[in-house]
């Protein structure tokens, strides 16, 4: 796992300087002083780029089928089985989301809202937005040798998970687990997919196309 160290090493920071900011103050004063950078221009980019760590993986391992059937497919297992794990926990912690949270606790304090941006009540632990996007990032930084890329993805998978607290749709905790669900099972199954050979992964459908 070395070749990988520009984005683990990251993650490693991210999850300590996170765990540190959670054990030192409560959850709702620390929601609120991160939801209190907000900006026009990120209330529009985050309101996006939060779908990320939703639908667009699979968009991008459909074109990859075109690229790599190896690629594509172990983007897919590890997708599946974070999200297999993310439904577990959140149906078993049925944890209210802060818009919920806030409502029963703190009803004066009113959340930084995006025009058009549904706020869930519920199951917000851990956050799933989060766990495929570390996910899905951690996955294609194994296809790839060049560390600044590595970097690069360690960061656009950072963004979703600041994009879940800064829409008010998670807590920091949900998104320090979720990261780490995330990176755990994507590692997990690059650990057991390096010793499956898979020779007619080699291909893409490129390779079908091209034979017509």
């Amino acid at each position: 796992m070395k070749k990988y160290l520009a984005f683990y090493i990251p993650y490693m920071v991210f999850v300590l300087t996170l765990a540190v900011l959670i054990l030192s103050n409560e959850k709702a004063d620390l929601h609120v002083w991160i939801t209190s950078f907000n900006c026009p221009a990120g209330d529009v980019f985050f309101h996006y780029y939060t779908y990320v760590g939703d639908w667009v993986p699979y968009m991008v391992i459909a074109g990859l089928l075109f690229y790599s059937y190896r690629m594509a497919l172990f983007v897919l297992v590890s997708q599946l089985a974070t999200g297999l794990v993310s439904i577990i926990i959140k149906q078993t912690w049925n944890e209210p989301r802060p818009v919920l949270y806030f409502k029963e606790h703190f009803p004066t304090i009113q959340l930084h809202q995006i025009m058009g941006e549904h706020l869930h009540s519920t199951h917000s632990f851990p956050s799933g937005h989060t766990i495929t996007a570390f996910a899905f990032f951690l996955a294609l930084s194994f296809f790839t040798k060049r560390p600044l890329l590595h970097f690069i993805y360690f960061v656009l998978a950072l963004l979703v998970g600041y994009s879940r607290i800064y829409l008010s749709q998670h807590f920091a905790l949900d998104v320090l687990v979720g990261s780490v669900i995330g990176v755990s099972i994507t590692m997990l199954c690059k650990y057991y997919y390096d010793k499956k050979e898979l020779n007619w992964a080699d291909g893409s459908l490129r390779d079908v196309f091209s034979r017509k």
